[in-house]
């Protein structure tokens, strides 16, 4: 694989020396070498659900000019990750139900950003949650949600954080784990 990859910088450079292509093409296929010659991901995972965020009704009432805010959220944990939850529209009390599993940085906590979407103009930042690992680890080992501040008097937000399930682990084929029969046992 590594001849490839230098074979491949060598052509690209001479692509460049010689004026079929420009210097971004030559990034471009930096970048797609860094893709595909990276290592999985073996290190340990989690589940990040964001259950719901209660807004102060005063506080943010001018986040949209005639109606109520269309909130969604940012996670952010390491340098790389960044997950956003859907949009729940005209509500102070939005609920997400949103579930994901990422991968766990133990040295790194979670910054999630409770932004206001808007239309014609840029999103407006409602408030912002930090969790150290500490919290992470010991939201992890009790199972029990975290109620994060976003700023004083702006609001709260409900998650939970739990270890992946182990049938996600497992390499290969999920199990079939649903009551319904498969369409291919007869």
């Amino acid at each position: 694989m590594k001849v490839f990859a230098s074979f491949a910088l060598i052509v690209a450079i001479l692509a460049v020396a010689l004026g079929y292509c420009d210097g971004g093409a030559l990034t471009l296929l930096r970048m797609e070498l860094i893709f595909w010659l990276q290592r999985p991901y073996t290190g340990p995972e989690i589940v990040v659900e964001i259950i719901g965020v209660d807004l102060n009704n005063r506080a943010n009432r001018f986040l949209d000019r005639w109606s109520r805010p269309d909130t969604f959220v940012t996670i952010e944990h390491g340098q790389t990750e960044r997950h956003i939850t859907q949009v729940e529209g005209n509500t102070y009390q939005p609920r997400f139900l949103w579930k994901t599993k990422m991968r766990f940085y133990e040295t790194m906590g979670m910054r999630f950003l409770v932004s206001d979407a808007n239309v014609l103009r840029g999103d407006d930042v409602v408030g912002r949650a930090y969790i150290d690992s500490d919290r992470i680890a010991e939201m992890m080992r009790t199972g029990e949600p975290g109620l994060l501040s976003l700023g004083e008097n702006i609001g709260i937000m409900k998650i939970v954080v739990t270890l992946p399930p182990s049938d996600l682990k497992e390499k290969g084929a999920l199990p079939f784990t649903s009551k319904v029969k498969r369409l291919d046992m007869p």
